[in-house]
């Protein structure tokens, strides 16, 4: 009996022959290469920039050329509804200055850069203004600038606008719960250094090369709150520790009974010195504060100027 081959249902012969019928896997294969070479030359893609529509013609990076010190001048800002010179360097008389005497460096309209966490800028500066945290004063000793004006805040400002790609910001993490520890061996050495009447707190912990040999140093900001007076600090303080000199710490400022804490905000080489220049905020238990930036000097440091804003 010879076995006879089954008829295909109608529906499926119909697909079949929509498809082309059923192709040969040689000619199948061949003709999928091809379809493949067809369909990679759609899929190449233009990625020429069109600076017409591009977004990088709205976000383009500052211009922040030009001199810095030792051969510039430079003058390093706070700001508060006005720039608030805490530091500066004088090119002609080589020398580190802070407060009112930095003014004469800054003429109106030189191009002075801005900048905060998330915006930074160029604007020209003005005429001579005082502060929100300085009314009443006699002689102004801030400067204004447009922006400002018109309502924008600012965490700093410089001049020259070149010293913008000099700021070396902590980053906030330092000061975080996260990011304010210590090591039992650090808290030990701090303990016999500052030699507390109550638990030593660490309000920040950064590490930064800030004397310019290669190395990253150490820095806590550290206080005690009063046992007595929990409105006052029996002791709060910025203490460094060399990298070259593990295990000695030295206060880069202190002060005792007294309610300020104190943040490293940042690092700068305001001479041209290689060795750079520490920007610390002061913040009071009532919510006032001030700025002010210290010089390192053997171990220790030297501010430029008496805290902005009358702390």
């Amino acid at each position: 009996m010879i076995a006879r081959q089954a008829a295909l249902p109608l529906t499926l012969a119909l697909v079949i022959a929509a498809c082309g019928g059923a192709s040969d896997p040689a000619k199948g294969t061949k003709a999928d290469a091809k379809d493949a070479k067809a369909d990679a030359k759609t899929e190449v893609i233009d990625t020429k920039r069109n600076d017409a529509t591009s977004l990088d013609k709205a976000v383009q990076a500052l211009d922040l050329s030009g001199p810095v010190p030792p051969e510039a001048s430079a003058v390093f800002f706070t700001v508060d509804g006005a720039l608030i010179p805490i530091g500066c360097y004088d090119s002609a008389k080589k020398k580190l200055a802070g407060g009112k005497d930095c003014l004469a460096l800054v003429k109106a309209d030189d191009e002075v850069y801005l900048r905060s966490n998330s915006v930074e800028k160029l604007d020209k500066a003005g005429a001579p203004k005082s502060a929100m945290c300085q009314p009443g004063e006699d002689k102004p000793t801030s400067l204004g600038i447009a922006s400002v004006d018109a309502g924008e805040t600012f965490d700093y400002a410089v001049f020259p606008k070149s010293m913008g790609k000099l700021i070396n910001r902590t980053d906030p993490e330092t000061y975080s719960e996260k990011g304010r520890v210590a090591s039992e061996e650090e808290k030990r050495a701090l303990t016999e250094l500052v030699k507390p009447d109550a638990e030593l707190q660490i309000n920040q912990s950064v590490s930064f090369d800030v004397d310019g040999d290669g190395q990253a140093d150490k820095l806590f900001s550290v206080y005690v709150v009063n046992p007595k007076d929990s409105e006052r600090l029996s002791y709060s303080g910025v203490l460094m520790q060399r990298a070259t000199a593990p295990g000695k710490w030295f206060p880069l400022l202190e002060s005792r009974n007294d309610t300020e804490t104190y943040t490293v905000r940042a690092f700068l080489d305001l001479d041209g010195d290689k060795s750079q220049e520490v920007w610390v905020n002061a913040v009071l238990t009532d919510g006032g504060g001030g700025d002010r930036i210290f010089k390192l000097k053997g171990d220790g440091a030297e501010p430029l100027a008496k805290w902005s804003c009358g702390i």
